[in-house]
């Protein structure tokens, strides 16, 4: 880090010190948001004044006591924005946490209290986020510049869907900034191995606060990744956010608040907890020229508690985003990939960015999940069920087979499309579940051979996807019998 230069003549002296709550008397020229050091160089954040003092938060570790003196420091927080950032962790101070070297001198300050774009800087959402995972990109489809909530109870598989996002966006200039809050280190460890693999994201950057730091460096860290986020959409890129997650950060900011002395509401929580939340998944968005011409798209991660929806944090955050993709642990242990629950996720900006033929097969299988989902009921009760029940279960049990993933492989749209469409064909008809799992992989590798000339004007059409879905099952059906040969019955 440079120099700190600071402001002559006023000095504040710690008169009590709690944790990393400091109160301190002078500092006259102080306003909110002021850095502030002392000579060991450390550093805090004034946050409020009271009527003979203000109010600071210390950025990192320290034991400041009573008599203690800081001084304003005038460069506040700067930062080395840029590409050199890419593959590297980093902390919320923009200083390196994996080793490998200092960076480019700091020149940028770091705004803390930074207003999200208006509505005339805005762009609309019609370019898709591609995930490569069938069940996201045609079921719950996500726009560059949306904020989707990913939330679920713990081992639902939220970490290894995130991975795999990540690593579909290697070679499309999608700039991929992962912020654990207040994460242990060994999940960050873990996932930080993943991301930054080989088979990993290029441009990926990590930034990282631990369960173990200090609360206010766990408060700023969703802040300082959509700084990140904004100094790479101004330049008209396209850049992904993931907060990880913000459960976490709304019990660190109660921290801060009941140790301050704020009037806590709803379990404890300070009464401008969902402006917090909400300020800053409004920096999220496409936008137009005058910023740029970028998009910063937010996955905000919620861990719940058994499947719980109805606490405060998670209903702000519902009602503060896009849409939400629910993680189940059942689907996750059953193996399932991705393991989510199609019919309690929705998207509300994403199918704008689809074609005509994807849109309409979306509404189709969504239409035989809800009924397969319904009618297989009966069969557990013994019922007799009518030669059109039973086909929609086969159909269903098919769906569900094809919706699955290995978690390291991606599918091309139009890959996807036609896969899907197979369940409405006569290809798995008076088949067993068995011969629908046997060929999968198979299925997928003729569909994406660009040599399989049998198939080459089905897969173009939906490339296009100017047509209906009617339209394409017949065109499907006709290739069917070349699919069976492909196909191994045993």
């Amino acid at each position: 880090m440079d120099t700190h230069t600071i402001i002559e003549g006023e000095i504040g002296f710690v008169i009590r010190a709690k944790g990393y709550l400091l109160t301190l008397e002078g500092l006259p020229s102080a306003r909110v948001n002021t850095v502030i050091v002392n000579a060991k160089g450390q550093r805090a954040l004034v946050t409020a004044f009271r009527e003979d003092s203000v109010e600071a938060y210390l950025l990192g570790r320290g034991n400041p006591r009573a008599g203690d003196q800081f001084v304003i420091d005038s460069k506040g927080i700067e930062f080395s924005f840029g590409e050199h950032l890419f593959g590297r962790t980093i902390n919320v101070l923009g200083e390196p946490l994996d080793g490998l070297g200092s960076f480019p001198p700091d020149n940028t300050p770091l705004r803390m209290e930074a207003d999200a774009p208006r509505m005339s800087a805005r762009a609309p959402m019609i370019a898709p986020l591609l995930t490569g995972m069938s069940a996201i990109d045609i079921l719950i489809p996500i726009a560059k510049g949306q904020r989707q909530l990913i939330v679920g109870p713990l081992s639902s598989g939220k970490r290894k869907f995130i991975e795999n996002v990540f690593a579909h966006q290697k070679g499309l200039g999608v700039v991929c900034i992962y912020a654990f809050i207040g994460r242990p280190v060994a999940y960050v460890e873990e996932a930080i191995a993943n991301l930054l693999s080989e088979q990993g994201n290029s441009n990926v950057i990590i930034l990282a606060s631990f369960s173990d730091d200090p609360a206010p460096m766990v408060y700023l860290t969703p802040i300082v990744a959509l700084e990140l986020a904004e100094s790479f959409s101004i330049e008209g890129k396209d850049v992904l956010v993931v907060l990880d997650d913000l459960g976490s950060h709304a019990k660190y900011f109660r921290e801060i608040a009941l140790l301050s002395g704020k009037v806590p509401g709803r379990e404890s929580y300070p009464g401008d907890m969902f402006y917090q939340q909400a300020r800053l998944l409004e920096r999220g968005g496409s936008f137009n020229k005058s910023l740029g011409g970028g998009s910063i798209t937010i996955l905000p991660v919620l861990e719940t508690s058994i499947e719980d929806l109805t606490n405060l944090v998670s209903t702000n955050l519902v009602s503060a985003t896009d849409g939400h993709l629910f993680f189940s642990p059942l689907f996750h242990a059953e193996g399932h990939f991705p393991a989510v629950v199609p019919e309690q996720s929705v998207t509300r900006v994403g199918h704008s960015t689809q074609t005509m033929l994807a849109k309409q097969l979306s509404i189709r299988v969504n239409a035989l999940i809800a009924q397969y989902e319904r009618q297989r009921g009966y069969g557990q009760f013994g019922t007799q069920l009518s030669e059109q029940t039973q086909r929609t279960i086969a159909r269903g049990q098919s769906m569900r087979v094809l919706l699955d993933q290995e978690p390291t492989t991606s599918l091309l749209v139009e890959v996807q499309i036609v896969f899907l469409t197979l369940a409405f064909t006569t290809l798995f008809d008076g088949k067993d579940i068995t011969f629908v799992s046997s060929n999968r992989e198979r299925l997928v590798a003729a569909i994406s051979n660009p040599s399989d000339t049998v198939l080459e004007s089905v897969v173009a059409s939906a490339r296009r996807g100017n047509i209906s879905f009617e339209q394409f099952q017949k065109k499907l059906e006709s290739v069917v019998p070349h699919l069976q040969t492909l196909c191994q019955t045993s």
